[in-house]
């Protein structure tokens, strides 16, 4: 797998089981991974179970590849009834126990190799015959914005199918969430061109500010094995200028990207290595990549592009206008350069600087330095070559690139450096690393706070050097006096003709955020009192962006008094917050009887080390980073074709037939109904016109369409398919309550052959009665009967169409019979109460209700609904999230939903 261009931030996930014996290594039957991404900052649960049904015990291994970003902050491993739990401490202590436990005989887990950008974290255990084991990891990263979008990526690669394979995703923002796409499972490599729509992956936007997201293929959606990434793209409204500022327990986080501002006119300076190693493949990558960067250089900036080897080989000796005959002459000039020479680095850059210094006085442009190398070498004093503060991004091509270096001289120099990996996709690499820093909005961008509103020495940085079109600004502190913080601020930056910006942030922008978190539901016991103090996310948020901050820092200096003081402060943070950096590790210590064996492998730099220096313990594990573990990772854009949050659906149905043309706008959606019966159109408020009364997603329909979504034309065609889901996967009933937005959905005993009253109406107004028979899952034949008439109506598996079977409205109430895979599906809309109501659908008739919350309980989502009765009896209800039309419900339980039923018989009708 691996940190692709575009993927700004990754959440990936790779277990699998495998085993050196003879026999058939332990079957995963589950496998559950949820993301909870409150304000940007994600907190990725694991949860994998095994079990050996073999008659002999089997090695079980579980990996987990995260990327460099991510930081492990648990782990909890379940073997034989026993808990055992990893500990967090600072890495050569961790090395410690580690040889100890080898020199004992006790076997060593490891890191293996890993794919790019990634670091792995495994562990090996011994499944005694028939027993289960249960592994939980737990690791927390920031998402960034890159090129407009957060992208949120879960790797998965069981390496087999596995029975209960589900992926969820929650998101709560602070701001209104725009856009969100989830693009197909995609493999390690870039995709070339616009890539669709995950059509598995179901999307439910639960209010303006949260979102959820289930993928949850079935044993046959799985064909062999499902191996790639799972994605995640989101952004939020970005029409308040001033940005989020958020506070909670003592600690702030101000998210900021400031649009509407004139983009800078650019120099770009290109230093482009064409030494002997660059020869062949890894020169015509380079010479693509270059093609598809000058035609996204803009008419406004001037370019400079320099070759090195053992000397310097000029384009033109003097920056250019990027007119199109310029554009057209320098693509020339890159297709000619031949590759030979040594590498030069230090020659390369130092007149890099000197060529872009000299012209660095022109007014309101934004001089930036590209530098690309395959090699090694030295570069000294650049920084103080560097004296007009000059941006350098740095890529290391390929294997034998000093990477080190690379991070060195931008970190020196207030870029970032990148690896750019050898694979058939470098030249989409690298165009989409330049795409990222090609637009620059403001230099010189200062956080302004009053005089003691923060804690000076816990703060993260607030000057940035650069400010890029789709990136964002992110400070974080701990404050000192609340009032100040809530009394405005202001960030000041240099635009275009050294126009000063100021970006002012009002009195009372700051939204202060409870803590702790306000219970979802009444305890009928006290509470137990707190002993120890919990960080809050805030907390947090503040404490891993201070560590990244420290690694990069660390990055640039020289001095080994100062790299060991950095040192110091990223331990003790890592420590007391619990985060696996690269310096500490996890220890887990396991029992003897659970030990596997030890074993050596190769990173995928292909440098064979000691299990000690690649870190990871079976007996006592530590878990730990390569020593060349990068402190920021592969930020990469993919161009991504998409379908906007809702689409356009025809619902034909008996008697009706409607059109149903739904218009998504936060919190609720906009429906209008042509009904050919009433030979007109529905009026706007009639409860029936409410709602779409199946959510919908982003699956498309049999349609093509072209939807414009802020500046975005996308243009998508597909066929319809067949789900393949199980019983458990498709809950058969749903009801929509007033103050719901996402349906109540449930299950009963039936029966198969049985015939059950869905729905009846005692109203004198309409005689109505629909019956269902039950088949093998659910409901496969309704019976329906209308004053006089009656017809009945048999489910269609095979329709993926998605078109009701029926549908109807009995005074404010609606209904609504849909084909699954396996029978029947019913969605009941009660826009307010309905005493005339009988039957099933009929349970919750006499409530109106809300969501309270969607929190994380044990790896899981649950929500927290609460059902008021006409009566005014207040019931909390707790529920999962599953699947539902084309959405999401909150699942009741059988043991939830007989507070409201005493048994299914009560609903069976007799011929």
């Amino acid at each position: 797998m691996g940190i692709r261009m575009g993927l700004v931030i990754q959440a990936c996930v790779l277990i699998c089981v495998i085993s050196s014996q003879s026999v058939k290594p332990p079957k995963i039957y589950f496998l559950h991974v949820t993301s909870e991404i409150d304000y940007r900052f994600a907190k990725t649960v694991v949860t994998s179970k095994v079990v050996n049904k073999e008659p002999t015990a089997s090695e079980a291994v579980f990996d987990l590849t995260l990327p460099n970003e991510a930081f492990i902050t648990a782990f909890k491993l379940t073997i034989n009834g026993k808990e055992i739990e990893g500990k967090v401490k600072e890495k050569e202590q961790a090395k410690q126990e580690f040889e100890a436990a080898k020199a004992k005989g006790q076997s060593a887990g490891h890191i293996v190799a890993k794919p790019r950008e990634t670091n792995k974290f495994q562990i090996q255990v011994n499944v005694a015959a028939q027993e289960k084991v249960t592994f939980v990891l737990t690791y927390r990263e920031l998402l960034k914005r890159t090129n407009g979008l957060y992208n949120h990526v879960i790797y998965i690669n069981p390496g087999q199918v596995v029975d209960d394979l589900k992926i969820n995703v929650l998101i709560k923002e602070s701001s209104t969430i725009t856009i969100i796409k989830t693009p197909p499972i995609r493999n390690e490599l870039l995709p070339e061109g616009p890539e669709g729509t995950n059509k598995l992956a179901v999307v439910d936007r639960i209010s303006p500010t949260k979102a959820f997201i289930s993928y949850e293929p079935s044993p046959l959606e799985q064909e062999s094995g499902i191996s790639g990434q799972f994605i995640v793209q989101y952004d939020l409204d970005r029409s308040n200028d001033a940005g989020d500022l958020l506070f909670m327990d003592g600690y702030f986080v101000h998210f900021l990207a400031p649009e509407g501002i004139e983009p800078m006119p650019m120099d770009i300076m290109f230093v482009l290595d064409k030494s002997g190693s660059m020869e062949t493949t890894k020169m015509n990558q380079l010479k693509e990549s270059m093609m598809k960067i000058l035609d996204d250089v803009k008419a406004e900036d001037k370019i400079f592009i320099m070759a090195f080897a053992s000397s310097l080989r000029y384009w033109k000796q003097e920056f250019v206008q990027a007119t199109p005959e310029n554009i057209i002459a320098s693509k020339n000039y890159v297709n000619n350069i031949k590759s030979g020479g040594g590498t030069n680095i230090d020659l390369a850059l130092k007149e890099g600087i000197k060529r872009l210094t000299q012209i660095s006085g022109n007014k309101g442009r934004a001089p930036v330095l590209v530098f690309l190398t395959d090699g090694k070498g030295t570069v000294r004093d650049l920084k103080r070559e560097n004296e007009a503060e000059i941006p350098i991004f740095s890529l290391a091509f390929g294997r034998g690139a000093d990477f080190d270096l690379v991070k060195r001289v931008a970190a020196q120099n207030n870029g970032f450096g990148r690896k750019i990996y050898e694979d058939s996709d470098a030249a989409l690499q690298i165009a989409g690393f330049y795409k990222e820093i090609s637009t620059v909005l403001m230099k010189n961008v200062s956080f302004n706070y009053i005089d003691g509103t923060l804690y000076d020495t816990e703060v993260t940085n607030t000057k940035f050097s650069t400010y890029f079109k789709g990136s964002e600004m992110v400070v974080a502190g701990k404050v000192k006096d609340l009032n100040k913080l809530q009394s405005g601020l202001t960030v000041n930056g240099t635009g275009v003709g050294n126009r000063e910006i100021e970006i002012p942030v009002p009195r009372m922008w700051c939204t202060i955020l409870p803590w702790p978190p306000r219970p979802p539901m009444p305890f009928t016991t006290p509470t137990p009192p707190v002993t120890t103090r919990n960080p809050s996310i805030m907390e947090k948020l503040w404490a891993y962006l201070t560590i990244k901050q420290l690694l990069k820092d660390k990055d640039a200096l020289d001095s080994t008094n100062e790299i060991k003081t950095l040192n110091n402060r990223i331990i003790q943070l890592s420590l007391k917050y619990q985060f696996v950096t690269p310096l500490t590790s996890m220890v887990v210590t396991l029992p003897d009887q659970t030990k596997a064996n030890p074993s050596e492998v190769q990173t995928s730099e292909r440098r064979r080390e000691t299990a000690a220096d690649l870190a990871g313990l079976s007996g006592a594990m530590p878990m730990a980073m390569p020593k060349n573990f990068p402190s920021t990772p592969f930020k990469r854009i993919a161009k991504l074709q998409i379908g906007p949050p809702r689409q356009i659906m025809n619902f034909p149905s008996t008697p009706f037939k409607r059109i149903a043309k739904l218009q998504i706008g936060p919190p609720r959606q906009i429906m209008s109904m042509i009904d050919p019966q009433f030979r007109g159109f529905m009026p706007r408020n009639h409860p029936m016109a409410r709602r779409n009364p199946f959510p919908t997603t982003t699956r498309p329909p049999v349609t093509t369409r072209t939807t414009t979504l802020k500046t975005t034309t996308t243009t998508i065609t597909s066929r319809p398919i067949v789900r393949k889901l199980e019983k458990s996967q498709i809950p058969s009933f749903g009801i929509t309550l007033p103050g719901l937005e996402t349906p109540l959905c449930f299950d009963l005993p039936m029966n198969q052959s049985k015939v059950y009253n869905l729905m009846s109406s005692s109203s004198p107004a309409k005689v109505f009665k629909m019956n269902g028979r039950s088949g093998p899952d659910m409901i496969d034949r309704i019976t329906v009967t209308e004053d006089v008439q009656t017809v009945s109506y048999d489910a269609q598996p095979t329709d993926a169409s998605k078109k009701p079977v029926f549908q109807t409205l009995l005074k404010t109430t609606s209904l609504v019979a849909r084909n699954t895979p396996l029978g029947l599906q019913f969605l009941a809309n009660f826009p307010a109460r309905n005493n005339d109501i009988n039957g099933i659908l009929a349970l919750f008739k006499d409530y109106s209700g809300n969501l309270v919350d969607i929190l994380t309980e044990s790896g899981e989502f649950v929500a927290y609904v609460n059902i008021t009765s006409s009566s005014g009896t207040l019931t909390v209800l707790k529920a999962t999230t599953k699947e539902f039309g084309d959405g999401i419900c909150n699942y009741l339980d059988n043991e939830t939903l007989q507070q409201f039923y005493t048994n299914i018989s009560q609903f069976e009708v007799t011929s």
